[in-house]
């Protein structure tokens, strides 16, 4: 089972998302600690919706060609890649970001606790997007994306 959820695919996507992660993370955090800190809880949404804005459209077109050697059409992976990505953001930043946020302020001052729970979340979200590109985004005709065609083609 373990081989089946992970193969080679789930490290050209972590190869993928080390890259994706550090701009989206810089972005995420200039704009926080830079422009956004003085709006209290809005501004770490703020935030990392930009950096997931710019990090989506990069993480789009690398694993699509890259991780998943998807040939699904362009516009049909577009959709679906756009709703995992964004119910992923929904459920991790604006739910989970400020509740973490808040129970971290037990040991940390507001604007770490922010910038703490900005990078668990992303963390997560990280995590939860190999499996929703890989097995809804990138899925075509009821297979498993980037997974190796086995057939002879030799003929």
């Amino acid at each position: 089972m373990r081989d089946k959820l992970l193969h080679n695919s789930f490290f050209r996507f972590l190869l993928v998302g080390v890259g994706n992660t550090l701009v989206s993370m810089a972005i995420e955090l200039s704009l926080y600690n830079l422009v956004l800190y003085d709006m209290g809880r809005t501004g770490p949404v703020l935030s990392s919706a930009a950096g997931f804005l710019v990090g989506a459209v990069m993480s789009f077109f690398l694993n699509r060609h890259f991780t998943f050697h998807s040939e699904e059409e362009l516009g049909r992976s577009a959709v679906k890649f756009a709703i995992n990505v964004a119910v992923l953001w929904a459920v991790t930043h604006p739910l989970l970001q400020p509740w973490l946020a808040e129970r971290l302020q037990a040991v940390f001052v507001e604007k770490w606790a922010n910038s703490v729970s900005l990078v668990v979340c992303m963390g997560l979200y990280t995590v939860l997007n190999y499996f929703g590109q890989r097995f809804f985004a990138f899925r075509r005709d009821g297979k498993q994306a980037g997974k190796e065609d086995k057939t002879d083609h030799a003929g």
